[in-house]
């Protein structure tokens, strides 16, 4: 098959600009490895609980703003939000993050584009020259031409290493990548009394180095609610040290039981009605997504932003690491700006 653009990654990024350029007539495939769009925010479930992937406070929904400026553009709404009260730009959004992935997917197949799930992608074809990519290669064996574009909503460190190849890639952008350091997040979903609402700060907060996201009522079973307690973590020592699956194991439950710990040491509030559903670290972001390392946070703070430029004149990226910071309102911002230059 042949298109336009071809964009590898179904992350909000991703989705993003395959909306944006089906809309405007473009034709435009995306290509996603999982069974559901969303990349790092696609929907968490477990035992009956619908869990927020994030902190569950997210800007820039405000009229004339980027979500505004995106969907007005496309043939679906954009996703019902509420602005939490007390605050001038921060909103709650029904149905969660995901929601936003999801409209954008209809989006893209109202407007007469392609969205192949369970798709992954191995690397970019070339021609002969191996000056300019042709499309991409798929672990089923076809190959997917791109005439004009191929648009990589991987990771900086993926674009290249798994996409481009290394041995394409310029030393100089090799030293960068180097230099680059991404951020790694441990997650523990959990189920918590919602009688114990009352004795918590509020539903979404942050507190010492966790963030707490409650998600609404209808997230879990009656008299319960879906809670995703958040801490940063090195990504790097997730994949070092350990020579076997049950080292592996032994390592996580220690950082459960140290994390668990400390968090009722700082909440003390939630004393004995919250239970412990189901954890994440960065191998099991890696085994969802295959970014390196797991690392789904971005790039280490003071960095200089990316472009979306690549060592290849038709390749392009977008995504959270291709911007200043890994909030889901930027990505969509930086989304917007290379739908542009790709439609000038």
């Amino acid at each position: 098959m042949a298109y336009d653009v071809v964009v590898v990654g179904g992350g909000i990024g991703g989705l993003t600009v395959a909306a944006l350029l089906s809309a405007r007539g473009v034709n435009t495939c995306l290509l996603e490895r999982n069974s559901q769009v969303g990349g790092c925010v696609a929907r968490v479930e477990f035992a009956g609980h619908d869990f927020e992937p994030g902190m569950g406070l997210y800007t820039s929904f405000g009229r004339g703003e980027i979500y505004d400026r995106v969907f007005s553009e496309l043939p679906v709404d954009v996703p019902e939000t509420s602005l939490i009260d007390g605050s001038d730009n921060l909103y709650s959004i029904k149905g969660g993050p995901a929601s936003v992935a999801e409209r954008l997917a209809e989006s893209i197949k109202r407007s007469s584009g392609a969205l192949r799930l369970n798709s992954p992608v191995l690397r970019l074809a070339y021609e002969e020259t191996g000056q300019r990519a042709l499309g991409v290669d798929l672990l089923s064996g076809e190959t997917v031409i791109a005439r004009k574009a191929i648009v990589s909503n991987l990771t900086v460190w993926d674009t290249y290493g798994k996409l481009i190849g290394l041995n394409r890639t310029p030393l100089e952008t090799k030293k960068l990548l180097k230099t680059l350091q991404g951020r790694g997040a441990y997650l523990v979903y959990a189920s918590l009394e919602e009688s114990a609402l009352a004795r918590l700060p509020g539903e979404r907060f942050t507190v010492a180095e966790f963030s707490v996201a409650i998600a609404p009522t209808g997230s879990a079973p009656p008299g319960k609610r879906a809670v995703t307690i958040t801490t940063d973590t090195d990504p790097i020592d997730w994949f070092a040290f350990q020579s076997s699956e049950e080292e592996y194991e032994e390592r996580d439950q220690a950082a459960l039981e140290q994390v668990w710990s400390r968090l009722h040491e700082v909440l003390p509030e939630l004393g004995a009605d919250i239970e412990i559903i189901e954890t994440a670290n960065p191998r099991t972001f890696y085994d969802l997504t295959r970014r390196k390392l797991g690392m789904v946070l971005g790039i280490e703070p003071n960095t200089e932003p990316l472009s979306h430029n690549t060592s290849l004149p038709n390749v392009f990226m977008v995504g959270d690491t291709a911007t200043a910071t890994a909030r889901m309102d930027t990505v969509v911002e930086s989304a917007l700006s290379l739908a542009d230059l790709l439609t000038k």
